[in-house]
C-alpha cells in the first residue's frame, strides 16, 4: 500500500468510498445525514488539484483506493498559532479499518503540515463514532471545543 496525492483518475473510487463512509455515519447517528451528493462531494478533491491550500491524499493498494484524507490550510488571524489545517474528510474502507491505513494517511498529512509550518490541526468527530474518537486520541488529539445542536423537529 502507498499513500500519495489524489489524482483526477481516483475520483470515482474516492466517491464510492465516501459513500461507504457516509453510510457508516448514517448508521452510527440513526439517520441525521442525507445520502451523498457526488457533485458536492467531489468539489474539495478536485479543488486540491489546483489549490495549494488544499491537500487530498489517497491510500492505494493494487490500484484500488482503500482510504482518503482531505484537508485545508486556513489562516486564522484571531489565534496566536494562526496557521491551521482542518481535516474535512477522512475515511478507510470498512473491511480494512484497523490495519494501519488511517495511520499512514495521518502520518503523510503530518509530514505535509511540517512543510506548511502548521500550528494546529483541527477535525470534527461525532461522539458516537467511538472507534474514530479513539483513533484520533492516539495521535494526541483531545476535545477542545464542544459544539451543541438542537433538532427542532424532534423537539416539537
Amino acid at each position: 500500500m502507498i499513500v500519495r496525492k489524489f489524482k483526477k483518475e481516483d475520483l470515482a473510487q474516492v466517491l464510492e468510498l465516501c459513500r461507504e463512509v457516509r453510510q457508516h455515519h448514517i448508521d452510527i447517528l440513526n439517520g441525521y445525514f442525507t445520502q451523498q451528493d457526488d457533485q458536492f462531494e467531489q468539489l474539495g478533491f478536485l479543488q486540491s488539484l489546483e489549490d495549494d491550500k488544499m491537500c487530498a491524499l489517497v491510500a492505494v493498494n493494487d490500484d484500488i483506493v482503500c482510504g482518503y484524507l482531505l484537508a485545508e490550510r486556513k489562516y486564522s488571524p484571531y489565534l496566536e498559532g494562526a496557521n491551521v489545517v482542518h481535516i474535512a474528510n477522512f475515511g478507510v474502507q470498512k473491511d480494512l479499518r484497523g490495519k494501519g491505513i488511517g495511520k499512514e494517511l495521518m502520518n503523510a498529512l503530518f509530514e505535509i503540515c511540517k512543510q506548511w509550518n502548521v500550528d494546529e490541526i483541527r477535525l470534527g468527530v461525532f461522539n458516537k463514532n467511538v472507534d474514530a474518537y479513539h483513533f484520533y486520541e492516539q495521535y494526541g488529539f483531545e476535545p477542545f471545543e464542544q459544539r451543541m445542536n438542537l433538532q427542532m423537529k424532534k423537539k416539537l
